[in-house]
């Protein structure tokens, strides 16, 4: 009788053994097949590693940007709201303090109102300790801050006393200036400073919340003076900010603002200006501003290249997985599940992940600093930007789920097929399988993908430098900006101020290489001072209600030949152009087409602000267009002598023919010879003010080809690597071509044609997808043209050319491949 096997020596199966004993096994096994194919493996940590920095990145300055709250309280019961006048064109006019009182006092929606300069931060000069700096200044109304919820950091804020005529000037200054100027010192409360030659004290110090954007020191609207050119305009150019009751929606303040408008323009003296529609909008998409679509674009643009890798990685653990279907058919023979087998291929995929994330991180803590020190400063809220948990977490569990999906792929078609089968191809060859196939799908995708974000990079790119090369109107590279801070108690009247500026202009005009010299009222690239409406003699009313928006000029006889800018018809304006002569005026050739069509516009006469009792002015010249104010357009221009209009002018531009630094050496030594008095605060080659304008476009370019170019990197990668397991695969079939006759050409063409055709999908799919996303671009850049031929053809051809260098090495092994080496193996 035979005795029955002792159950305790029975090795336990699969199923039974302890889950947790398998669990280590599993990450063992994981580890050492990480180092047994260390060259697949690093390849896929490196390729993810790149785009969780890239993806974490992109995550936090979206987080930050436009998701992360606001310091306010319950920010989404905040409204902004300004005026449209559809008629002129002009689509932002803003209120007045009167009219945000009345707001104020009648509205039965807004629980609270204030306001806040409509013409954001403007540029102050600030005297502090004896040193002269700019800050970024806006005024706002007492309640302002109260409004918004905002809790001082330091000191307090604004309260309504503070905002009345007579009362002590002072300022709150952001968290960020606080720290950059005082070192956080607490002492800063009470310190006084001067401001635009008038002295103030510091109260408060609030957190960083670009209100408006790029602020760094608040003041009221009551703290500047009414005199000068400028009078009441603090109190005049000022939005609404609300706070609604609960329950009370946008759509509703809109309705009753417009009631209240229709209302206080009923009531207005006759000949002001009607036909206001308010436009509200919610707060954080004010604070967001035009930056919202640029980065939801880049984050579409850093997803495709999430995916492109997590493809390109999928086809690296395909070919391990395709190389190890002989061992997994093996032990799936000798009893192991494929539960069995998924949690050890899982377990391989989750090292491999956690590597890659760790990586990545540290990449992207390094990347995401260094990214944030070029960003543009108009970028809003760039403080609120960093690295978080939720952000890592996130992206490494995308990464990790798309790696551990291609990584638990063999196992999914070994469990389709059977194990003899399984075993039968370990000998012949993988290269009809289905795995097979994915991975050419995959490169597919890849291509397709990358030429998509080529060519949106392109696109960008192209208009990059087409604005950058632009022909301003002028000869910027010539040109050299003088910033000056006069004093106020000497040059604070009109006469004598004139008079500085005559002097300056003739003693620095003289300075060696200075060819000319010539005072300016506003800085290059400082947004337009538009003109809403202007009639012409002999226009209509309706008529004039058609007439575009202007941008207006005040300048000085000089101006046209500093500049450059060719004078078309009539003449400049002279220094016989004073108070007490005819008012006389100077248009931009587009605006003379415009308002005097086939006629001569010499002699013709226009007043601002339409029907109203501003006096005519006669046109005497018409000059080219140019693009002094804003890079992006020339927009219609009227010019009037500052002699007859407006003499603010703490700034020259000069004319020159010889190096910069020696023109600013003369130039600061003619000024201190002149009057000592006198700040020389900044001196500029007109050319680097072009940065400026730039920088937004010239980052959202760089962003999206950073990406192409990594895009454009993993599919060149990923066509390597299929092309090159396709040439291992194909060994059999190789060496019968070889030993029926197939030469070297043969085979190269037999390779090359493979990755044509892989590459020739790809980028047919891709310039599909391109043209469509491409019309998205425009409003990151000016001018892009969607069907623009040039990057379109690049993208396609520089994959194909990658294609083909992916396919060399590939190409080379098959033609030198020895039949009976290859039948032998």
């Amino acid at each position: 009788m035979t005795k029955p096997a002792d159950s305790r020596s029975r090795p336990p199966s699969p199923e039974t053994r302890a889950p947790n004993l398998d669990l280590f096994r599993d990450l063992r096994h994981a580890l050492a097949g990480l180092r047994r194919d260390a060259g697949t493996n690093a390849a896929a940590i490196l390729i993810l590693a790149i785009a969780i920095a890239a993806t974490t990145c992109m995550v936090a300055l979206t987080r930050g940007i436009l998701l992360r709250p606001l310091p306010v309280r319950a920010q989404d019961r905040l409204i902004v709201s300004w005026k449209d006048l559809p008629a002129s064109g002009y689509a932002h006019h803003p209120f007045g303090d009167r009219e945000i009182d009345a707001a104020g006092r009648t509205s039965r929606l807004l629980v609270a109102v204030a306001g806040v300069d409509a013409n954001g931060a403007g540029r102050g000069l600030l005297i502090d300790g004896g040193t002269a700096s700019y800050v970024k200044s806006a005024f706002v109304t007492g309640r302002f801050f109260e409004v918004l919820g905002v809790d001082p950091v330091l000191g307090r804020v604004f309260r309504a006393e503070d905002d009345l005529d007579g009362a002590e000037r002072v300022v709150v200054i952001s968290r960020g200036f606080w720290q950059r100027r005082y070192g956080a010192s607490p002492d800063v409360i009470g310190r006084p400073i001067e401001l635009e030659q008038r002295t103030f004290a510091i109260v408060g110090v609030v957190p960083d919340f670009d209100v408006p954007l790029g602020t760094e020191l608040w003041r009221t609207t009551h703290s500047t003076s009414t005199d000068g050119p400028f009078g009441d305009a603090a109190r005049r150019e000022i939005d609404l900010v609300g706070r609604m009751a609960p329950g009370v929606t946008v759509d509703q303040v809109r309705s009753e603002l417009s009631t209240l408008t229709r209302e206080l323009e009923r009531t207005a003296p006759a000949g002001s200006t009607r036909g206001f529609v308010p436009v509200v909008r919610p707060f954080a998409d004010v604070i967001v501003g035009d930056v919202q679509r640029p980065i939801l674009i880049a984050m579409v643009a850093v997803g495709l290249v999430l995916l492109i890798a997590s493809a390109n990685v999928a086809n690296l653990l395909l070919m391990r997985g395709e190389g190890r279907r002989h061992e997994l058919a093996v032990r799936a023979a000798l009893g192991a599940s494929t539960a069995r087998l998924a949690a050890q291929l899982l377990a391989e995929s989750v090292v491999l992940s956690l590597i890659a994330g760790a990586a990545g991180v540290t990449l992207a803590w390094w990347t995401l600093g260094s990214l944030l020190s070029v960003m543009p400063d108009d970028l809003p809220r760039l403080e609120a930007v960093r690295v978080d948990p939720l952000v890592i977490l996130g992206v490494t569990v995308a990464v990790g789920l798309s790696s551990a999906g291609a990584g638990l792929v063999p196992v999914w078609f070994l469990a389709r097929g059977d194990v003899a089968g399984s075993l039968r191809a370990g000998a012949r060859g993988t290269v009809g399988t289905p795995a097979n196939r994915a991975r050419r799908a995959l490169v597919v995708t890849q291509v397709a993908l990358a030429v998509a974000l080529v060519c949106t990079a392109g696109l960008l790119v192209r208009t990059l430098l087409r604005l950058q090369f632009i022909d301003t109107g002028y000869e910027a590279d010539r040109l050299v900006v003088v910033e000056l801070s006069l004093p106020q108690g000497k040059y604070g009247e009109r006469a004598r101020h004139a008079q500085f500026l005559d002097d300056a202009i003739a003693a620095v005009g003289s300075a060696p290489g200075v060819v000319s010299a010539t005072p300016v009222n506003n800085a290059p690239f400082s947004g337009g001072w538009d003109v809403p409406r202007f009639i012409a003699d002999g226009q209509s009313a309706d008529r004039a209600a058609r007439n575009p928006a202007l941008n207006l000029e005040s300048i000085f006889p000089n101006y046209f030949a500093t500049l450059r800018i060719p004078i078309i018809r009539g003449r400049a304006f002279t220094e016989g152009d004073r108070e007490g002569t005819q008012l006389v005026a100077i248009v931009s050739e587009d605006v003379a087409a415009l308002t005097w069509p086939g006629e001569d516009p010499i002699g013709k006469r226009l007043k601002m602000g339409g029907p109203s009792r501003e006096p005519w002015m006669t046109v005497v010249g018409v000059v080219a267009p140019t693009r002094y104010r804003t890079l992006a357009q020339a927009p219609p221009t009227i010019y009037l002598p500052a002699a007859q209009f407006l003499v603010t002018a703490e700034m020259l531009v000069l004319s020159t023919d010889a190096p910069f630094d020696g023109v600013a050496a003369a130039t600061r030594a003619r000024l201190a010879e002149l009057d000592a008095g006198v700040r020389v605060v900044r001196i500029t080659p007109f050319a680097r003010l072009l940065d400026r304008p730039l920088a937004q476009p010239r980052f959202n370019a760089s962003l999206l080809t950073a990406f192409g170019a990594t895009a454009y990197l993993l599919a060149a990668v990923g066509l390597y690597a299929v092309i090159a397991a396709a040439v291992r695969q194909r060994a059999r079939e190789i060496a019968l071509r070889i030993a029926i006759g197939a030469t070297a050409a043969d085979l190269r063409r037999l390779v090359l044609g493979e990755a044509a055709r892989l590459a020739g999908a790809g980028a047919v799919a891709g310039l599909i997808i391109a043209v469509a996303a491409a019309r998205l671009a425009v409003s990151l850049l000016p001018d892009v043209e969607p069907l623009d031929a040039p990057p379109l053809f690049f993208a396609a051809a520089s994959l194909l050319v990658a294609a083909v260098a992916a396919a060399w090495l590939p190409m080379q092994r098959a033609a030198r491949a020895d039949a009976v080496a290859l039948l032998r193996n």
